[in-house]
């Protein structure tokens, strides 16, 4: 009984944290205790108490009350105030500076001090230097930040700013994401003030984690050193190559990259099998030893901390010669990591790496004995990856709306040479440790599994139909998919011949919730999205399961607005891909993701690559249901649609010649929406096309838009509003109009 009182009441902390963003949950918490206290010794006679449950809705109250109290909130001090300003800064550095996309370094910076700043009368009365608060999201060339390393002091001068909300569907939200570390404001670095005088020569972490990652480097070179650093450290540890992480994701290998149970359990096993003729008492200390020690080289990771806690419960059980629960260690070590952060209930990873953790422990047995006609070493390999597949599907498909399909393949041909790296990077990075010469020798050691391993995922996501796609499971999906995976993982207590039913019935009722919702909302579907881009339009088409695009090829805007958008709405195939321009490079990574069925090209220069696109000509139009497209003009690239009864302008980059030539070139009659990308629209060819609605990407200078505003015409400006979607229901709406009643997935 005091077991379960114990379990009762750990599931009541993690529910609570859980619901503690449900605008007032706290209160029926309170309610919830009473209830319990009366109403569950009535329904579960032989279960704990009635002060056992009211402790337990006690316990959830107070781990709501915590959670919210711990939010983070800047300060009246908070460096972020200054925002929008060009200011000099001074502060410490809190984090090991890795690449970003744009191949800028990265870092965390806690700023104590500001020494200068731009200022236009908006921030008070100050008086410099003036000492502030608060943690400041840095990006900086790298050639500027050589010598840059966790608890140096740096002055610095850029440009502060306040980190922006999504302003596209499924945008990835930046803001947000800072605000839970407590970052309100972000630094883009001009000068870095590199002062001797500020140079600490003190012992830290991060000085082990560059003597190993500079060893791999010196014994494998790029990117394979930085490879197996990223396997032994964790990839938030090193720069790793974007192509190459966005490969190991896309083949379902990302677990390898970030430090794990996997890991652990590697170490564990090494220094267990080192210490095995030791008594209990050194294993213990040993092995704890190098716990502390693993967990200090990758940083305080969600997944690394469950696996160290884990860890240690294991090596306690060796030492006491008792046998430890594994799921009691798991929902020990997620307490106990809440109790720590119990914001880190909100993040991904930490959700991921319990859930794959409660798949293993629960799913891998039943599958390993029901995979007896395989060969013996076989059927782990293969039971691993399904069960941790399974228990991280509802999720994975929830917010991302797609798996890889070679997922379980990938992890069964990569598991021998994961080991062997793996192994092989803790053994090259602890004699890194002493002489860095005999590290990179054994490093180099490594070169031809490490090649293997880069060649068969290469191999595999070059495979046809790399990812399975879905429309977005909505929350009550996910729950519901979780329910039916909980009901068959219970269904080992009956017997042989119900299970078989109840297991088809499981599975259909799983692809209804699945398949259905996504089916009906996409059957009456008619829709036009103008995403929120600078330079070029970026215009989605969508009916019934049909999409097409309109997009100029930026990469920047392909990479961070249309594949997040195709990928969240279920996008696997496109049915026309439209380029306004022959030169973008977002294209290759475009065809690469979502083949489309036809492309073509408003220029008469062809695409790069194989299929250079069929030039669609002046006048020529695609006709498909509910929709039609035509060519106006390829020099400069005008479109018109017809969308229901609406008709639209696409207008890319236009200058005021651009517009006149144009006009005195082609009878342009009036439109519904026009949508222009130019800086200034000439007032003839407005007073010509007549649109109710405008949209543009930035504003207007302030004499233009008053005269566009006195026609009539409303201006919907991209930057203030997001992107744009019409539906014949609901006609024109903003995205950031609609904030609210739109699900956060970042």
């Amino acid at each position: 009984m005091h077991r379960t009182s114990s379990v009762i009441l750990c599931l009541a902390y993690l529910l609570g944290v859980s619901l503690a963003r449900v605008p007032g949950i706290a209160y029926v918490w309170l309610l919830a205790a009473g209830v319990l206290a009366l109403a569950m010794p009535r329904i579960w006679r032989k279960g704990p108490r009635g002060g056992v449950w009211f402790v337990a809705g006690l316990v959830g109250f107070l781990a709501t009350v915590y959670l919210q109290g711990v939010i983070p909130k800047p300060a009246a001090d908070d460096i972020a105030r200054y925002a929008n300003h060009d200011v000099t800064v001074q502060g410490r550095v809190m984090t090991q500076p890795t690449l970003n996309r744009n191949d800028r370094l990265r870092f965390v910076l806690a700023a104590d001090r500001l020494l200068e700043v731009d200022l236009d009368g908006d921030v008070g009365e100050i008086s410099l230097p003036e000492p502030v608060s608060g943690q400041l999201y840095v990006t900086v060339s790298p050639e500027m930040a050589e010598g840059v390393h966790p608890g140096r002091d740096l002055r610095l001068t850029g440009w502060l700013y306040e980190p922006q909300a999504p302003r596209n569907p499924t945008g990835f939200d930046f803001r947000q994401f800072l605000a839970r570390q407590g970052i309100f404001a972000g630094l883009r670095v001009d000068i870095v003030h590199l002062d001797t005088a500020m140079e600490t020569s003190g012992w830290g972490w991060w000085r082990l984690r560059d003597r190993i990652v500079r060893t791999h480097e010196q014994g494998l070179g790029v990117p394979q050193g930085p490879l197996v650093s990223a396997m032994v450290l964790g990839r938030q540890a090193v720069s790793l190559p974007h192509e190459i992480r966005d490969r190991f994701i896309d083949v379902g290998l990302a677990h390898v990259l970030a430090a794990s149970g996997f890991h652990v359990s590697l170490i564990l096993g090494a220094v267990l099998g080192i210490s095995r003729r030791w008594g209990d008492r050194p294993k213990l200390l040993l092995g704890l030893l190098t716990l502390l020690v693993y967990v200090g080289l990758v940083g305080f990771q969600p997944s690394v901390l469950r696996a160290a806690v884990m860890g240690g419960a294991g090596l306690l059980g060796l030492a006491l010669e008792r046998r430890v629960n594994p799921l009691g260690a798991l929902l020990l070590a997620a307490v106990l990591l809440l109790l720590l952060n119990p914001l880190w209930i909100e993040e991904l990873g930490f959700q991921l790496s319990f859930l794959a953790t409660l798949g293993l422990l629960v799913t891998v047995p039943a599958l390993v004995k029901r995979l007896d006609w395989c060969p013996p070493r076989f059927s782990p390999m293969l039971a691993v990856p399904v069960a941790a597949m399974i228990w991280t599907l509802p999720l994975q498909l929830g917010v991302f709306g797609q798996m890889p399909t070679y997922s379980i393949l990938a992890n069964i041909l990569a598991t021998p040479f994961l080991v062997v790296v793996t192994l092989g990077g803790f053994i090259s990075a602890i004699a890194a440790l002493i002489s860095p010469e005999l590290g990179a020798i054994l490093a180099w050691s490594l070169g031809y599994p490490v090649q293997g391993l880069l060649g068969l995922v290469t191999w595999i996501s070059h495979l046809p139909q790399g990812a399975i796609v879905v429309q977005p499971l909505q929350l009550w999906q996910v729950l519901g998919l979780y329910g039916l995976i909980a009901g068959v993982w219970a269904l080992h207590h009956w017997r042989y011949r119900y299970r078989l039913g109840l297991y088809g019935a499981a599975t259909a009722l799983g692809l209804v919730l699945l398949l259905l919702p996504g089916t009906l909302a996409k059957a009456n579907l008619l829709r036009v999205t103008v995403l929120a881009t600078r330079g070029e339009p970026a215009i989605a088409l969508q009916q019934g399961w049909h999409t097409s695009l309109i997009s100029g090829g930026d990469l920047q805007i392909t990479r961070y607005a249309v594949l997040p958008f195709l990928q969240q709405e279920g996008v696997g195939r496109l049915q026309a891909a439209i380029a306004t321009s022959s030169v973008g490079e977002g294209w290759d990574l475009l065809l690469n993701q979502v083949q489309p069925q036809e492309l073509y090209r408003l220029s008469d220069v062809g695409l790069a690559g194989e299929d250079g696109g069929t030039f669609l000509a002046p006048g020529m139009e695609l006709t498909q249901e509910g929709m039609r497209i035509q060519s106006q003009s390829n020099r400069p690239p005008v479109l018109r649609l017809q969308v229901g009864d609406r008709t639209w302008l696409i207008l890319g980059n236009l200058s005021e010649d651009q517009q006149q030539s144009l006009l005195q070139r082609d009878r342009l009659s009036s439109v519904d929406y026009l949508v222009f990308f130019g800086p200034e629209l000439d007032g003839e060819f407005l007073d010509q096309l007549r649109p109710s609605v405008l949209i543009i990407p930035s504003p207007l200078r302030a004499g233009q838009q008053q005269q566009i505003s006195q026609l009539g015409i409303q201006i919907l400006n991209l930057t203030e509003v997001g992107a744009v979607q019409w539906t014949p229901q609901q006609g024109l709406q903003g995205l950031l109009q609609t904030t609210p009643s739109r699900r956060d997935l970042s």
